[in-house]
């Protein structure tokens, strides 16, 4: 009873972090953009958040979401949008070369956005000379347990 009740509570705080880290869910994002009207003012606030498609005779629709509701570059709208284009080479309906193009954008993106950041020098030094003392005292336990 007592295992059930903590069970319930760490599940809980576990739920709460994760809508601190990722507050929309991606099915959430995807409603959000389909609707017009949303879209079009998350493009007149952040037009560089979409990658725009150029139909055959038509002029370019902002198209593919590459951000999220902050205009922050987000890596799960960036898959959202590599999936769109993948669904739309497989019909006949559109271009094929421009959207090859926009798959070669959207792919140079993911892995931009999906790759750790480097970290600086000074904190790679403080990492490595944590780690030392670390192996330092492992060592030392090691060699007196005996």
């Amino acid at each position: 009873m007592k295992d059930d009740k903590q069970f319930e509570q760490l599940s809980e705080l576990l739920r709460k972090a994760s809508e601190l880290l990722y507050p929309f869910s991606e099915q959430e994002d995807i409603a959000y953009m389909q609707k017009k009207d949303i879209r079009d003012r998350l493009y007149g606030k952040f037009p560089k958040c979409f990658l725009a498609f150029k139909g055959i005779g038509s002029r370019p629709i902002p198209l593919f979401p590459i951000c999220n509701r902050a205009g922050m570059m987000d890596p799960k709208m960036i898959d959202f949008s590599r999936r769109l284009v993948a669904r739309m080479q497989e019909s006949d309906k559109f271009d094929k070369d421009e959207l090859t193009g926009i798959n070669v954008n959207l792919d140079r993106l993911y892995s931009k956005y999906t790759k750790e950041p480097i970290k600086p020098s000074k904190e790679a030094g403080k990492k490595g000379l944590q780690t030392r003392l670390f192996n330092n005292i492992q060592k030392y336990i090691k060699d007196n347990a005996k």
